[in-house]
């Protein structure tokens, strides 16, 4: 994720165990704060269903699997920095409407990698029990890498390390936990990610 991708190239540490923090913004929500209370959990879900009518998209469960990241882990913890930079004297009004407007721009934007994330599901299958590498000296190999990075290990769904080969080349290796994943697309009504489409 070197180059034009605008992301970081190395991955801080031996694992990635602290997502977004590089990039400049919030962690993610806890995984299991979301999946251990089950009425939160729904709840979320059904908002998700108000704003996205079609999800989850069955016919396209990598898609719904991305809105439902976005949804459930990044957005809440957005949400929360824009809650507690806003002022005492900044209408609320103003804060829903930017809140309204980030939720779009959220989804749309995790949407912009969708093709790099669903072929990186595709090889991280291949690959598995083991893990996914990716070079970053070929572009497509980057943009999934970084597909992958932002969705699923800053999300606890994998891990990843980084093996640096030269100055701004690296090897990213990707080790998606497909147990956790499947239960998560359970629970959204979607089929197992782990076996093939």
């Amino acid at each position: 994720m070197h180059g034009g991708s605008g992301a970081p190239g190395p991955i801080p540490g031996p694992d990635f165990t602290n997502p977004g923090t590089d990039r400049g913004e919030p962690p993610a929500t806890p995984l299991l704060a979301i999946l251990d209370d089950p009425a939160a959990f729904e709840q979320r879900a059904a908002e998700l269903r108000r704003l996205r009518p079609r999800f989850p998209e069955r016919g396209r469960p990598a898609a719904a699997l991305l809105d439902a990241l976005v949804w459930f882990f990044k957005l809440p913890a957005r949400q929360t920095l824009l809650e507690a930079t806003a002022t005492a004297r900044r209408p609320m009004a103003d804060v829903e409407e930017e809140e309204a407007r980030l939720v779009g721009e959220e989804l749309d934007r995790a949407r912009e990698s969708l093709a790099d994330f669903e072929v990186g599901l595709s090889l991280a299958r291949a690959a598995s029990p083991g893990e996914l590498t990716l070079d970053s000296s070929k572009p497509e190999l980057d943009r999934i890498a970084g597909a992958l990075i932002a969705n699923l290990v800053a999300n606890d769904f994998a891990t990843a390390r980084t093996e640096e080969l030269a100055a701004e080349h690296y090897l990213y290796h990707i080790a998606v936990d497909w147990s956790r994943l499947d239960d998560f697309a359970a629970r959204l009504e979607l089929p197992p990610l782990s076996s093939p489409d």
